[in-house]
């Protein structure tokens, strides 16, 4: 794993007696971002894919409408340097958009959903599909897999054929670096599925939204205000998908799901389940 990633520390292992050991975890990196050589905002990051969380972040906060705004981005070290084609109405966004603290613990632009278009997607997938691209999402986290200190999320087609699969230490970032690939690579995201390992709070909710993208998956939690904004939307949110084998905490116990399971709160409409599935 790449070192700008990770780094080993020491600690103390206490089980019958105490011990010392060693293990790797997951680095914070910060990121300034610079949109026309000023200074917008630092951001802390997984030191990877930082093209596709600029272009992601800048689109999620409503600073950008599509790829063809941004002229450049160059990474160099710790700094984003992000030059757009017209600097006098990204300052006219900046100053109107309304910053809130969210669940995420940094300030974010505030949205309702109210001013996003509405999904009008005519795909529909499988439960199978579902469970195929949360698993995916797993096997695919290496960094999980080492530290168990990232979050991660993945855009796959109505097949469950991974697009992107993206690992942060915040569950936001994910998400900026699977849409910002998806702008990047010019994908149309009416066709396409998210798959999740975070809560799906109001502005994780807002992101996917504004993204276009008509169905989101996640193995954990949904809020009500973002229920609120998916519906008004269009999204179709997937709260607690469960695969047989999948490990809960719960009671302060692990206990294995023998059944597989989920949560369809809104626009169940989109998903189907086969006349060959259970």
């Amino acid at each position: 794993m790449e070192d700008k990633i990770l780094t080993n520390i020491e600690y103390t292992r206490l089980n019958d007696k105490t011990t010392r050991a060693r293990e790797s975890v997951v680095k914070e990196t910060s990121l300034s971002i610079l949109i026309n050589k000023k200074h917008y905002t630092t951001v802390m990051i997984s030191a990877k894919m930082e093209k596709e969380f600029v272009t992601g972040y800048l689109f999620g906060q409503g600073l950008i409408d599509n790829i063809e705004e941004i002229e450049s981005i160059n990474i160099e070290g710790n700094i984003a340097r992000v030059m757009v084609k017209d600097t006098r109405r990204i300052s006219q966004r900046i100053k109107k958009t309304d910053y809130r603290i969210v669940s995420g613990g940094g300030p974010s632009a505030f949205s309702d959903g109210t001013g996003f278009p509405q999904i009008h997607s005519q795909m529909k997938i499988g439960k199978k599909e579902i469970f195929q691209a949360m698993n995916t999402v797993f096997e695919k986290a290496e960094i999980y897999k080492v530290t168990e200190g990232t979050h991660a999320a993945g855009l796959f087609t109505p097949e469950a054929t991974p697009i992107c699969i993206a690992e942060d230490i915040g569950r936001h970032n994910t998400l900026d670096k699977v849409i910002g690939y998806a702008l990047i690579n010019k994908i149309d995201c009416a066709n396409t599925f998210l798959a999740s390992t975070g809560r799906m709070a109001s502005e994780m909710v807002t992101k996917i939204c504004r993204a276009g993208i008509p169905v989101v998956a996640t193995k954990t939690a949904v809020t009500k205000t973002g229920l609120e904004i998916g519906e008004k939307c269009g999204l179709t949110i997937i709260g607690f998908v469960r695969d047989t084998g999948t490990k809960m905490h719960k009671d302060m116990e692990i206990r294995i799901t023998t059944e597989p399971g989920m949560k369809i709160y809104t626009n169940a409409e989109r998903i189907f389940v086969k006349a060959s599935q259970s």
